[in-house]
């Protein structure tokens, strides 16, 4: 046999072994591939029991992950607010323990959504139905994407810092959100096992600083005002410190999904709500601590106004040298756990958008949104960060209404009872609710919002009436508008559609 007839009968047998499936087709090899390095293929789709049968996650990587993503510089950033509203160091003692204690109770409620095996945007079609559940996706992308962009600038105002300005925080941004999104790339399997470990170094990081920093602090570098003009402080501080919490609330369900089937929701809730609550409790405190010690020391406060956050940190770590400088680096990258919420649930929530965006792969939507965070990241970091963080404030209230929405249908017109939920039904618009209900409560409670806002360019009528300045009480109007609203509401849409 000639060589060239070798070579035409190996083209044929080659081809033959193809079609009959002994040899695995290219797209068959890249499956294989994504199995063997835990690469993350399926998107939105509901995880089943079946496939929850044989996945390895444990219930404590509920705790570890929000460990990881809470034991963040956006968590001490969060916790100087307090001082530099002109409350006293005990007062936001007082209010971070408290507000924590019972807000970190509803992201670690819906963390136990998760075990339906659909992610948090999708479960709200069923309050807020197939189409009307846009409105719950488009402010979820744009509130991840935001707070991915000023948790980033968080981690870059450290290395500010470190590098004495050296490494601008457009720099650190781009650093930070590029870490982040490789690791969304890969997935909710790579997202437990590093989160298992990537709190560690923060929590070690934080301990020195408390050390080092500790001659530093004053309890009572600020005195708090008193009647009227005290509260409105105080009233706006509870509402970021609650907002921090609830943040969580539109992405919580989303890692539980692949749980093991035998996993009770006691134990999601459980948890999560240590996770949660411990870290952010315990950084914030810190970040207060860290703010008072910059009404003692000239040097602290002109580095609290060059660089932020990232000024006092590395004023406290000063005595540990050059150690104190590893332990800046470790600090800034802990944004990096802190943003993998915000990137990896980027893409969950655009998926969302309907028969199409199921289509696009999983691994897009996540570049996407590592694109929109690098570039609003950027040039916040330079020129309208105080603009993004209103912003953020501002469709920050959504988060109520949209717990509210999910709570009541749950609780008045399911039951409080998951038998009452046709889970397979999470992508069939006819069997789900019109929305009309939710979306009437969602706009009353947005007009709560208007009222009692309180941000740098608007104060609501009534938020105004509080001292001086006005205080911030738009989440407890929205609370309040979307909570009287929607079982009348959802009643009429129950009767007249029948769905």
């Amino acid at each position: 046999m000639d060589t060239t007839t070798e070579k035409i009968m190996s083209r044929e047998t080659s081809v033959n072994e193809i079609a009959s499936g002994s040899v695995e087709k290219p797209t068959n090899i890249v499956a294989s591939w994504a199995k063997k390095i835990s690469f993350e293929t399926n998107g939105i789709e509901r995880i089943t029991d079946e496939q929850r049968r044989h996945n390895t996650t444990k219930p404590w990587n509920a705790c570890t992950f929000w460990l990881s993503a809470n034991m963040a510089v956006a968590t001490l950033s969060t916790g100087m607010v307090g001082g530099s509203l002109g409350l006293a160091f005990w007062d936001c003692f007082a209010i971070i323990v408290v507000v924590n204690v019972f807000s970190c109770l509803l992201p670690a409620w819906f963390a136990s959504f998760g075990l339906t095996g659909l992610r948090m945007t999708t479960f709200s079609r069923y309050s807020f139905g197939y189409w009307g559940n846009l409105l719950v996706v488009i402010f979820s992308m744009l509130s991840t994407t935001g707070w991915n962009a000023i948790n980033s600038i968080s981690g870059a105002s450290v290395l500010a810092a470190l590098s004495d300005g050296k490494c601008p925080q457009w720099a650190g941004v781009i650093i930070i959100c590029t870490t982040v999104w490789i690791i969304c790339l890969l997935g909710i399997n790579w997202i437990h096992h590093l989160d298992a470990y990537l709190w560690l170094g923060p929590f070690v990081v934080w301990c020195v600083t408390a050390g080092t920093g500790s001659s530093h602090f004053h309890g009572a570098g600020v005195l708090s005002p008193v009647g009227a003009n005290g509260a409105a402080p105080a009233l706006s501080f509870i509402a970021i410190i609650f907002s921090f919490s609830v943040s969580w609330i539109n992405c919580a369900a989303d890692y539980n999904v692949k749980m093991p089937l035998q996993t009770s929701r006691s134990q999601i809730f459980v948890w999560t709500y240590v996770g949660i609550l411990c870290p952010t409790i315990l950084v914030q405190l810190l970040g207060a601590a860290l703010y008072s010690g910059t009404e003692g020391d000239a040097r602290w406060k002109l580095a609290y106004t060059r660089f932020g956050v990232g000024g006092p940190l590395a004023m406290a770590l000063e005595p540990a040298g050059g150690f104190g400088k590893f332990l800046m680096v470790v600090a800034a990258l802990s944004s990096i756990p802190n943003n993998i919420p915000n990137n990896y649930s980027f893409a969950m929530h655009a998926q969302n958008f309907g028969s199409w965006a199921l289509r696009v792969p999983r691994v897009i939507f996540v570049t996407i949104g590592f694109v929109a965070a690098i570039i609003i990241g950027g040039c916040a970091s330079v020129y309208f960060h105080d603009t993004l963080q209103t912003f953020l404030n501002i469709i920050g209230y959504w988060t109520v209404a949209h717990m509210v929405v999910v709570v009541e249908e749950h609780l008045i017109f399911r039951g409080n009872r998951w038998t009452r939920y046709d889970l397979d039904a999470w992508n069939k618009e006819y069997a789900l609710p019109f929305g009309w209900g939710a979306i009437g409560a969602f706009c009353f409670g947005l007009v709560g919002a208007a009222l009692g806002m309180k941000v740098t360019w608007y104060t609501g009528p009534i938020a105004g009436l509080i001292g001086k300045k006005g205080a911030n009480i738009g989440h407890e109007l929205t609370f309040a508008f979307t909570a009287l609203t929607f079982p009348f509401f959802r009643w009429l849409e129950k009767r007249y559609t029948g769905r």
